[in-house]
């Protein structure tokens, strides 16, 4: 019998190193993979970001500055607290011509060494983000703090200013909005939500807050006036509720009005020219039924009293929240001027019924079954003017 073989114990084991060697090495290649696209790629996410931001805010605030503003390199240190290197080019084509104008383009760049890359042959990353901003140079017409809703088969027809809406657009059924003149925008802002199948031109997003009207100056409050009865409603200024249930017939207005506590017509007919209304703070108003308000005489309203403003009321407001809720038949609003009132929800539903802005609305929200237009007033003075040259972000 032949003696066995015996192998020692440092061959074997020199031959269990030799398979693992191959097997690390490789192990060692993908582990070192993983890490650079872990590392380096997440490292390059973050930075396209920020170099977005530094874009966009380098965009927005040469536009702001547009007159001072010169093509070159970096001019708002501030919105650059990486050290990005910027590029400004000044008066670039805006994207949309008819509803933008004054745009800017910004360039962000940068460039770094890559920490496991280099393996791969890959020492540097460079990354660049581009934004162009503008100026809008169409007005809101109407403007909606909340949410617009509207259900039913009518279109909302906005002519010769755009939509701005804080809050979403939800449209079921064939409803929807038109802003028909060239240049007008559908616009959401503070990201809001838009589901509104039948707009036109497509709603567009906005991640900026709503544009506020701006400042108005008060007309000087007029007389004290009680109101008992009937439906006599001389101007002047009421410090009790003006309810209009007593009146049978028609109310005439005309000139400036103060309800510092509050106005509801119950229904009876309004009619008047040269009005301008201005509501206590978180005071009641209410319209129902056939109303013609209209804050002009004919002429101009610049220079007047009440300078184009139909019905005002503070942005400052609490959060006590009002409804004009217009149901039924027989109801037709027609408000030509501005009509701020920023607490008040708007209700409308019922066929025929229809509610005219000629001039500029700014509401809470709008909750709409009915037929309604919209539209500026060739009276500059009759329209909010909001929007119009806001700065934006058009790309």
């Amino acid at each position: 019998m032949s003696p066995k073989q015996l192998i020692p114990c440092n061959e074997s084991s020199n031959a269990e190193r030799g398979a693992v060697l191959p097997f690390f090495a490789i192990l060692l290649v993908v582990l070192l993979g993983f890490a650079a696209f872990a590392v380096d790629f997440g490292f390059a996410y973050m930075r396209q970001a920020q170099l977005q931001s530094v874009a966009d805010a380098e965009a927005l605030a040469c536009a702001r500055n547009y007159s001072a503003c010169v093509s070159g390199g970096d001019q708002f240190p501030l919105t650059n607290p990486h050290g990005f290197t910027i590029a400004i080019t000044k008066g670039v084509t805006c994207p949309n011509i008819s509803t933008q104008q004054n745009c800017v383009q910004a360039d962000a760049s940068t460039n770094w060494n890559t920490f496991f890359l280099p393996l791969f042959g890959v020492n540097t990353f460079n990354l660049s983000k581009t934004a162009i901003a503008g100026k809008r140079s169409v007005a809101d017409v109407l403007v909606i703090r909340g949410q617009v809703a509207m259900n039913g088969t009518n279109i909302m027809a906005v002519t010769g200013g755009s939509v701005a809406v804080g809050g979403g657009i939800s449209t079921t059924n064939s409803s929807g909005i038109n802003a028909v003149t060239q240049g007008s925008t559908i616009t959401v802002y503070n990201n809001s939500l838009s589901n509104c199948g039948q707009c036109t031109p497509p709603v567009q997003t906005s991640g900026l807050p709503l544009p506020t009207p701006p400042a108005y100056t008060l007309p000087t409050e007029p007389g004290l006036q009680t109101y008992v009865s009937g439906c006599s409603l001389p101007s002047g200024t009421y410090n009790t509720a003006v309810n209009l249930s007593s009146c049978s017939s028609q109310v005439n207005m005309n000139g400036i009005y103060y309800f510092n506590n509050g106005f509801d017509n119950r229904g009876i007919t309004l009619a008047g020219t040269g009005v301008t209304i201005i509501v206590g703070a978180d005071k009641n108003f209410q319209l129902s039924g056939v109303v013609n308000l209209d804050s002009s005489n004919g002429g101009s309203t610049c220079g007047t009293a009440g300078g184009g403003m139909l019905i005002y009321q503070p942005l400052s407001l609490t959060n006590t929240y009002f409804s004009i809720d217009v149901s039924g038949s027989g109801n037709n609003v027609s408000l030509t001027g501005k009509t701020q009132l920023p607490n008040t929800d708007f209700t409308f539903k019922g066929s025929p019924t229809s509610f005219i802005i000629k001039g500029s609305l700014y509401a809470d929200s709008l909750d709409f079954i009915g037929n309604m237009t919209a539209s500026a007033s060739p009276d500059p003075c009759q329209n909010l003017n909001i929007g119009s040259g806001n700065t934006i972000l058009v790309q």
